[in-house]
């Protein structure tokens, strides 16, 4: 497993922070959740349906009035028909942990942990529902259960000029090995992963626009210490703009996630299997554009809470391109003065190309309810 010693250190450390006086602030929050997620495929895309059941945990704990930290936590079971085959992969996610520090009042320091509590090791089954529920366009809320350790460090600033609010952020993920099959015994390690981003936002009379560009660059993924697949860098630009109509607020956004050509490196093996060199092809570039829109807006004693977006995903290789429609929203509740209740519902239609660059139709939906506890 690669260093990760310095970044789990200042990880305990931030945790371990005014803790004996923090056990009592206010501020904390409890929520858990079920969510179901379902979508039909054409037989002709190589699965009739994909869904994912996921009952998500998450706490928020001030730790004093500068340190924050929360936990999430899931149990998520996700099944593929292929047929009258059913393939599934269950059990619990990753778990993660942060701590937020506000070292300075235009400064937030923050180090996350993901600690391995999730199956990371797949059989050939699994494998396949992991690969169909991790298609971005679908937007499934889990695609991994597992990605072995990894600690991410993180600074984001930001400051006045002017009209306009200026943020800069910057964080450093690195991941440690793991064994990804269960059939074999080599281990795989994730690229590290770079982020920058910057954003500018300014008020527009009573409305608001803001806007950001973020970049994500990767060191190579390493299969049994070899290099295997150098990522294309990831460049997303997104856009929103908040606005009040009347008694209603409603935010319109915008997104743009382009993703370069990778290259893949593979052995060569001579007699024997003994490897005698090496082999590199390209992955093609990815183009993900979204673009949507949401409200709240008062029906009767309610504050319903509306959506609709659009996703149009683009690529240069043949199977994945096309585009998903998707509107619904949900009902804030509040109950016994300290409970949120958020019953949610979506559907879902579009199209999906097959391997053999034929599109065809997909639709589904989402039903889910979240509780929150806010003391």
């Amino acid at each position: 497993m690669r260093p990760f010693r310095s970044g789990l250190a200042c990880a305990l450390v931030l945790l371990a922070t005014g803790v004996r006086a923090a056990l009592a602030q206010d501020g904390q929050s409890l929520g858990v959740g079920v969510h179901f997620q379902g979508i039909q495929f054409d037989r002709a895309l190589g699965a009739d349906v994909a869904n994912l059941i996921l009952v998500p945990l998450a706490y928020r704990l001030p730790l004093g009035e500068r340190l924050d930290t929360d936990v999430y936590a899931a149990y998520a079971r996700g099944a593929v028909e292929v047929g009258n085959q059913t393939l599934t992969l269950s059990g619990l996610v990753d778990t993660r942990i942060r701590a937020s520090w506000q070292a300075r009042p235009w400064a937030v320091v923050t180090v996350a942990v993901n600690l391995p509590t999730g199956n990371a090791t797949h059989d050939p089954g699994e494998a396949r529902v992991a690969s169909v529920l991790a298609t971005d366009m679908l937007g499934f809320r889990e695609a991994s259960w597992g990605t072995g350790f990894a600690v991410t460090s993180g600074v984001a600033t930001a400051y006045r000029s002017g009209a306009w609010g200026i943020g800069f952020g910057a964080s450093y993920r690195v991941a440690g090995d793991f064994e990804p099959r269960a059939d074999t015994s080599f281990t795989y390690a994730p690229g590290d992963e770079t982020r920058l981003r910057m954003a500018l936002d300014r008020d527009i009379g009573q409305n608001k626009l803001t806007l950001g560009l973020t970049l994500q660059s990767y060191t190579q993924d390493k299969l049994d210490g070899r290099n295997l697949f150098q990522s294309g860098n990831r460049l997303r630009g997104d856009a929103t703009y908040a606005f009040r109509r009347g008694r209603s607020t409603w935010t319109a956004y915008a997104a743009d996630i382009w993703r370069e050509r990778g290259d893949v490196t593979l052995d060569i093996l001579g007699a024997g299997g003994a490897v005698v060199g090496d082999t590199t092809f390209h992955t093609g570039w990815q183009n993900l554009f979204i673009v949507g829109l949401s409200g709240a807006t008062p029906l009767g004693n309610l504050n319903v809470r509306p959506t609709v977006d659009l996703r149009v995903q683009a690529r240069e290789d043949l199977g994945g391109a096309g585009w998903l429609l998707a509107a619904g929203g949900d009902v804030p509740l509040r109950i016994l003065g300290e409970y949120d209740v958020f019953p949610r519902g979506r559907f879902l239609f579009g199209q999906l190309e097959s391997d053999q660059g034929v599109s065809r139709s997909i639709w589904g939906g989402e039903l889910g309810l979240t509780v929150r506890w806010s003391p």
